[in-house]
């Protein structure tokens, strides 16, 4: 294994690129390349070599051995180049998806294979792809059916190695990389370095270049920790109040169990809000939907699990908020790291129950970060975003009304409201109006944040010395669950991975 690769002689820029990948990256917008992509692409763009790189989720990767990929592929050869595996479909879909765009202007193909779906349109995906991004489990599917062929591979990328080995994969992964030829290019890159992926470097890998990103903290800088020490039974009821009194809200909520998720997503729901929910009794085609209603912003909200939300890479979130700390204290670190991505700030809200204050302490050691405690916001701030919010809403009719005059078309039925209203002054009408339609919902906002002002006074009750611990989890089953994708069928059940 060689020496890390940290520096690089010269300074890289997009603009050293071919021109198709120019017009296609000016297109998406990237100006300055990230670390990975700055030390990582002109070493790819080099060497014919073996590459490991790390770097924390979030930081660009896709760019990192893409753009790279695409320039070394030959545009006269036909049948595929080159294979990316992916922990998850949710990944495979979103590498699939930034290839597109970074080949936007060549005539290269890609196309994603992976569990859960039928194997009639992969397969002829197939005969027309350059590029393939595969789990998997379904890739050695293909490959024992005969319709997926290694050995004229030129390039081989695994992403996210460290979740390969986490979820169980890794025995897959070797199994694919005996499948290559010799000549074959293999790239790396995971987030960390455990053992087993360090001793999979040593043996399939032939010495590597390897570079690595310093990491500023393990969590991200740009976002705002903070954490509301409250009862359990009343976690729902804080994450109202934030939804009240924060604007523009657009953030993943994790929860520990799918019982939970799916729960909570009701919640919302009923409360009006446009919420999506993965969990892992959902199918495949249910997944994609609601990650493609979150990714287009249908919906505000996505509720789900570590396990469920494993994979996805969605940009400008605003908000993370956690139901409770998770049982792994490095799930927290890729729970806060969705928020606060390309340049951009976010918020990251953990309510905790008392009795989860010492594991709160033990992960600002792990993220080197203070997390700050959560003000609830005050009821007139909370009033004044809601009426706010409100207005906006009307901001479209006021426009049409004042830009046509008298020539703005109104029903009929508008005489008997106007003839209510003829007595009273404009400031009476306003008092009117406004109390119809907002003063139950200020109500509800005083009795929402008072209700929390006294659960974050209760003190936890004790039982024989102990505190009580209120609520059950079961992330265990929840992962078994999620891991075999609810009933399998016959086909697909002799293996777990091919169902990611």
């Amino acid at each position: 294994m060689s020496t890390d690769s940290m520096n690089n002689s010269t300074k890289f820029s997009f603009q050293d690129l071919s021109d198709p990948i120019v017009k296609a990256v000016e297109k998406l917008g990237y100006e300055q390349p990230t670390d990975i992509q700055s030390k990582a692409i002109p070493l790819l763009l080099d060497s014919d070599g073996d590459f490991v790189g790390q770097a924390q989720t979030g930081t660009g990767k896709t760019a990192a051995f893409g753009i790279p990929l695409l320039e070394k592929l030959n545009p006269k050869r036909r049948g595929i180049q080159a294979v990316v595996l992916s922990p998850t479909r949710e990944l495979a879909n979103q590498i699939d998806q930034e290839i597109k765009k970074f080949s936007k202007y060549t005539n290269f193909k890609t196309t994603t294979v992976y569990g859960g779906v039928g194997y009639k349109d992969q397969i002829r995906g197939l005969r027309d792809a350059d590029i393939v991004i595969a789990t998997p489990g379904r890739a050695i599917d293909l490959l024992n059916r005969g319709q997926l062929a290694l050995n004229k591979v030129n390039y081989f990328i695994i992403d996210e190695a460290d979740e390969m080995l986490k979820m169980g994969f890794i025995e897959d992964v070797e199994i694919l990389m005996d499948q290559v030829s010799d000549n074959v290019q293999t790239w790396m890159f995971s987030a960390t370095m455990p053992p087993q992926i360090i001793r999979l470097i040593e043996q399939k890998l032939n010495s590597p270049e390897i570079i690595r990103t310093k990491n500023k903290t393990l969590s991200n800088e740009s976002v705002h920790q903070m954490y509301c020490e409250i009862q359990r039974k009343d976690f729902s009821k804080a994450l109202r109040a934030v939804l009240m009194s924060e604007k523009d809200f657009y953030g993943i909520v994790f929860c520990e169990t799918r019982e939970e998720t799916k729960n909570l997503a009701d919640k919302l729901f009923n409360l009006g809000k446009r919420v999506v929910s993965l969990h892992g009794e959902l199918s495949q085609a249910q997944r994609d939907k609601a990650v493609e209603q979150f990714k287009n912003r249908k919906a505000e909200i996505l509720v789900c699990t570590d396990v469920a939300a494993r994979g996805l890479d969605i940009s400008e979130v605003t908000h993370v908020i956690n139901m409770g700390l998770p049982r792994k204290h490095d799930s927290y670190v890729h729970r806060v790291g969705r928020t606060g991505r390309a340049g951009q700030t976010g918020k990251a809200i953990s309510f905790i129950d008392p009795r989860e204050f010492r594991n709160l302490r033990m992960i600002e050691q792990l993220t080197r970060q203070k997390i700050d405690r959560f003000k609830l916001p005050k009821a007139l701030d909370t009033k004044r975003i809601k009426i706010a919010h409100e207005l906006d809403k009307m901001d479209g009719i006021k426009e049409a009304i004042t830009t046509k005059g008298k020539d703005f078309a109104i029903d009929d039925s508008y005489e008997l409201f106007q003839e209510y209203f003829q007595a009273f002054s404009k400031e009476e009408v306003s008092k009117i109006l406004f109390s119809h339609f907002y003063k139950k919902d200020l109500r509800s906002i005083d009795e929402s944040l008072e209700s929390l002002e006294r659960s974050i006074k209760e003190k936890p009750k004790k039982v024989h010395g102990r505190r009580i611990s209120n609520g059950s989890r079961r992330p265990d089953r929840e992962r078994r669950r999620f891991r075999d994708g609810g009933r399998r069928s016959n086909s697909e059940g002799r293996r777990r991975s091919s169902r990611h």
